[in-house]
């Protein structure tokens, strides 16, 4: 069992830090009742083991790889199983902007969620803890960033419980992310990537953009892009016509449309600025 509670730094004015963080695994008891909630956020993370949330007059049972959000001043009412006592990583932390940023991403009431990469959000977590285990607060600065990283690594691979059903089709995208990325210059089918993980392209589709928060043909076009930057600079003699072919694009006025779009500039404007810094 590891947890740690560090002084106010609120006037040090970080984007986010932690009042308190912890990892319990399988303790003997862990039952929260708490009707006022707290007065920071409070995000918990389930590695292995099961237990409960209450939330809106509704109980929901929680496994590996479960998240569930509390908002400030919110009841907390959570507790472990018995039977397979929960692995839980969790931490409360605070910033005066935190409220409009959760609200931004559409995160604006506690809530329970499940991660597409559970794995990443572990590391975060376990990143921070090692920080603070050596250093106590002598680096607070890096403290706010490993926070950061911990709410970021959430964000990006959170998907309602109500999806659960869909995580191992999920799971399948991720793994297919890798893959996409290496043939983004390829051209894109639609159709032969979903027969890939056996899905219907509509399917694909809607899955893909949980599981990324974007569309198949956004994410090939960021690959694209980056393949097309590397390439650039990289090779500044190579002629701005083989760039676009090696990246995916079969000409010039295409290819600067899109990495316009961008990049708010053209190949040739990105190789100059670039090479010259």
């Amino acid at each position: 069992m590891r947890s740690f509670y560090l002084p106010d730094l609120s006037e040090l004015r970080f984007f986010c830090f932690p009042h308190s963080v912890g990892n319990y695994t399988q303790p003997d008891e862990h039952n929260i009742n708490r009707p006022e909630g707290v007065r920071d956020f409070s995000l918990h993370y389930i590695a292995e083991g099961s237990g409960y949330i209450e939330l809106d007059n509704t109980k929901y049972e929680l496994g590996k790889g479960n998240v569930f959000l509390h908002v400030p001043n919110d009841r907390m009412r959570y507790y472990l199983s018995e039977e397979d006592p929960w692995n839980i990583y969790w931490i409360q932390f605070y910033g005066n902007t935190l409220p409009a940023f959760f609200l931004d991403n559409g995160y604006f009431k506690s809530s329970v969620w499940t991660q597409s990469n559970a794995s990443l959000l572990e590391s975060a977590f376990e990143e921070l803890l090692d920080e603070i285990e050596r250093y106590n607060f002598l680096r607070p600065s890096r403290i706010s960033a490993l926070n950061y990283s911990v709410l970021i690594e959430f964000m990006s691979h959170s998907i309602p419980l109500s999806s659960y059903r869909n995580i191992n089709n999920l799971e399948k995208i991720t793994a297919l992310l890798p893959e996409m990325q290496k043939n983004a210059h390829l051209p894109f089918e639609l159709e032969g990537w979903a027969n890939q993980v056996g899905l219907t392209p509509n399917y694909f589709c809607s899955l893909f953009k949980k599981a990324t928060k974007m569309t198949p043909v956004s994410y090939i076009t960021k690959c694209r892009i980056q393949r097309s930057k590397l390439l650039l600079l990289s090779n500044p003699s190579m002629p701005i016509k083989e760039v676009a072919i090696l990246s995916g694009y079969p000409g010039n006025s295409y290819f600067n449309k899109k990495f316009m779009e961008s990049e708010g500039k053209t190949p040739a404007e990105f190789r100059r600025i670039h090479l010259k810094a």
